[in-house]
C-alpha cells in the first residue's frame, strides 16, 4: 500500500485548521502553518508536502503572495496548490489559477467535496512525475532504446514500467519510493513483480532489458 500522502494547510483562522486536521488527520500526514510567514519557513526548514491547501485572505501576507514565496523556496518540484477561499470573485480565482495555484475550494468546507479535490489533484501530480521520467527516458536519458521502451511499456503494468525504469538507472527502492510517491515497501513488490514477469533473479538484470 502506498504511504500517505502530506498535506500542509496554511490558514490564519486557528479554528479553521483545527476543522481540517481533523478532517484530513484519517487519510493524510497533516502539517499547520498559521500565516504566510510560518508557511515560508517550514518549506525552507525542509518540509516537504504533496499538496498546500492555501487560504487567500490573510493579513500581513495574503495567499497570492504567499503562493510566490512558496514557489520561491521549491522552484524545481511545483507542490500542487489548493486555494482556501470564501471570495467570489472570478478576477481574483483567475488570478490564483495564473499564479500556479491548481484549485479553488470554497468555504464553508465540505467534507466530500475536499477530499475528492485532494484526491484528484495529488493523482494528477502524480501523473505529471512519472509523465516527466518517461520523457526524459524516451529521450534517451541512461542510455535507454525506444523500441525496447515500447516493449516494456506493453509487456509490464504502467507502475511496473514506471518503477523498473528508475531501477534500471541504478536508483534504490527507498529512492524510487520517494520519486514516485510510493511506500518502500510497495516499490519492493513491484521491483519482485517485474523479476517474474522478466524471469530474472537480481535488479542488475532489469537493465539490459532497457539498454
Amino acid at each position: 500500500m502506498n504511504s500517505k500522502n502530506k498535506i500542509f494547510v496554511v490558514d490564519d483562522d486557528i479554528t479553521l485548521l483545527k476543522v481540517m486536521e481533523e478532517l484530513l488527520m484519517e487519510y493524510y500526514e497533516v502539517s499547520l502553518a498559521k500565516s504566510g510567514h510560518q508557511a515560508v519557513r517550514f518549506l525552507e526548514k525542509g518540509g516537504q508536502p504533496d499538496l498546500i491547501l492555501l487560504d487567500i485572505d490573510m493579513p500581513d501576507m495574503d495567499g497570492f503572495e504567499t503562493l510566490l514565496k512558496l514557489r520561491a523556496v521549491k522552484s524545481e518540484t511545483e507542490v500542487p496548490v489548493i486555494y482556501l477561499t470564501g471570495l467570489c470573485n472570478s478576477d481574483s480565482e483567475a488570478y490564483g489559477l495564473c499564479l500556479g495555484a491548481v484549485d479553488y475550494i470554497r468555504k464553508p468546507v465540505v467534507r466530500d467535496v475536499l477530499l475528492a479535490r485532494i484526491s484528484l489533484n495529488l493523482t494528477h501530480a502524480q501523473n505529471r512525475r512519472q509523465l516527466d521520467m518517461l520523457k526524459k527516458n524516451q529521450a534517451g536519458i541512461g542510455g535507454f532504446q525506444p523500441d525496447k521502451l515500447l516493449q516494456m511499456k506493453q509487456r509490464l503494468t504502467k507502475t511496473e514500467f514506471a518503477v523498473a525504469t528508475l531501477v534500471a538507472q541504478g536508483y534504490t527502492n527507498e529512492e524510487v519510493s520517494r520519486m514516485l510517491n510510493y511506500s518502500p515497501a510497495y516499490v519492493k513488490k513491484v521491483v519482485s513483480r517485474v523479476f517474474d514477469r522478466l524471469d530474472i533473479g537480481k535488479r542488475s538484470e532489469i537493465k539490459p532489458f532497457f539498454i
